[in-house]
């Protein structure tokens, strides 16, 4: 079974989750003024595993930044009592997506999908920034673009064994089409295929 979604629908939820973290802070790592869960509350279908909530640290450089987010049993520590990863890591700390629960609708995968991207991308500013270039498209003109085979772009979820999600996207700085499919291999947590399936030729 194939369950189709509105690309518009969430490509506004895409810009509603990015426009939460573009805020200012002093430079270098912090605590974040912004609740990753405020994002969570856009996307139904999906929830944090009870016991668990979401925190979040980003750095800031001028205009530069980049975030982490991380699964706590409560604690949201200060940046110096974390460890450092590459990033502040509160101790015993998780990653989203392992603590992920949903109703397992299609819905809901399509949710995960779009939400942990949101997550992996958080807090992040200027060239520290990828999905936030990334338009979920459900059509194209194809005066301007072409694409290298016959595709249907609408977001689709296929209900089946393991679950698999596909959307397409549109960088906007490189031009080119990409398409991304989502397998999900245990609860909400997935690998990703990607490859260009298109590119602008108006330039």
């Amino acid at each position: 079974m194939i369950i189709k979604f509105s690309a518009k629908e969430l490509q506004n939820l895409h810009m509603k989750a990015e426009d939460f973290w573009r805020v200012g802070g002093k430079d270098g790592w912090q605590k974040s003024k912004v609740n990753p869960e405020e994002i969570l509350k856009l996307y139904r279908g999906i929830w944090i595993k009870k016991g668990y909530k979401l925190v979040a640290y980003v750095y800031r450089e001028g205009l530069r930044g980049k975030g982490v987010v991380w699964a706590t049993k409560g604690e949201f520590p200060e940046v110096e009592d974390c460890e450092f990863v590459g990033y502040p890591k509160p101790r015993g700390a998780k990653k989203p997506e392992e603590v992920l629960e949903g109703d397992n609708s299609p819905e809901s995968y399509i949710s995960a999908s779009m939400f942990l991207r949101e997550m992996k991308e958080f807090g992040s500013l200027w060239d520290w920034m990828e999905w936030g270039l990334e338009e979920i498209i459900g059509e194209l003109d194809l005066n301007e673009f072409e694409l290298f085979g016959e595709y249907d772009l609408a977001p689709k979820v296929f209900v089946r064994d393991p679950v698999e999600v596909e959307f397409f996207t549109l960088h906007l700085l490189e031009g080119k089409v990409y398409r991304n499919r989502d397998i999900f291999i245990e609860g909400y947590r997935f690998r990703t295929d990607r490859e260009v399936v298109g590119k602008n030729v108006i330039r």
